[in-house]
């Protein structure tokens, strides 16, 4: 498919473009439903705290009731992972095939791009080796010689996409998840930071059309308020005693005039 795109287009960076495209195309119908499914979630979640303030000390009917509410609301929330798996063949593929065809080798990322001239492997922006330590820009370290400015693009674009895409944090244990998820997005960043320059342009691709995608969707509407929480309450309109009377408190005034 990729050597077909390259004779149409007569340029392989073009060609993983446009397989990208294809690709995130077909898969339109599921990412709907990944974006719903984030939705729901974000919906669902003053109930969630709700139930968690009224179970604090037992983890057991927390998960039940959470369980218990998912259930009525017809929501699963492993259904937003399908197409992390549904991407991993391509992936996959597109890996090996980086790996394995000479023709890629030699392939510009796109015309006159002289610092991104092997897809097979990482972009050479500039070299660094003379002001870094030793230890990571050697040949064989960790970083290389030559700083690479896709991986870091890639590792942006997936931090925008968490920032964008995940819902705000109920409580505590939920924002040391996502503060956790985002130091992860980093180490990623520096653990492909000598990735063929084919698929990191596959990655970029892909999370831009994942943030366009997404900015197409409706946001989710506000959780409706029960008619429990409306009564203590907690419909967000202030609550408040009557006004005692000048003569007393409560209306007491009033009943000692009518005893005189």
């Amino acid at each position: 498919m990729l050597h077909f795109l390259n004779e149409i287009t007569g340029n392989y960076g073009i060609a993983i473009i446009l397989l990208t495209v294809i690709v995130r195309t077909c898969m339109i119908p599921i990412s709907l439903k990944q974006a719903r499914t984030a939705a729901k979630m974000q919906e669902l979640a003053p109930e969630v705290q709700r139930i968690k303030d009224k179970f604090p000390e037992d983890p057991m009917k927390q998960h039940t009731a959470v369980q218990e509410l998912y259930k009525k609301h017809n929501f699963n929330m492993f259904g937003g992972c399908l197409p992390v798996f549904l991407q991993l063949p391509i992936f996959v593929g597109l890996y090996r095939c980086l790996s394995v065809d000479i023709a890629l080798r030699d392939a510009d990322l796109f015309p006159g791009f002289f610092w991104a001239s092997n897809l097979a492997g990482p972009d050479k922006l500039f070299f660094w080796k003379d002001w870094m330590i030793a230890f990571l820009a050697d040949e064989t370290a960790w970083l290389g010689p030559f700083f690479n400015v896709l991986p870091v693009v890639t590792c942006l674009l997936f931090i925008v996409q968490q920032k964008l895409f995940t819902p705000p944090a109920t409580d505590e244990q939920t924002a040391m998840q996502q503060k956790m998820m985002s130091y992860m997005t980093i180490f990623m960043g520096v653990m492909f930071f000598k990735v063929p320059a084919g698929l990191c342009l596959y990655f970029i691709t892909s999370s831009l059309w994942s943030i366009a995608e997404r900015k197409l969707i409706i946001k989710p509407k506000p959780v409706p308020v029960s008619a429990g929480d409306e009564k203590s309450g907690s419909s967000g309109k202030d609550v408040r005693p009557p006004k005692p009377s000048p003569n007393g408190a409560g209306g007491n005034g009033a009943s000692k005039k009518l005893k005189k």
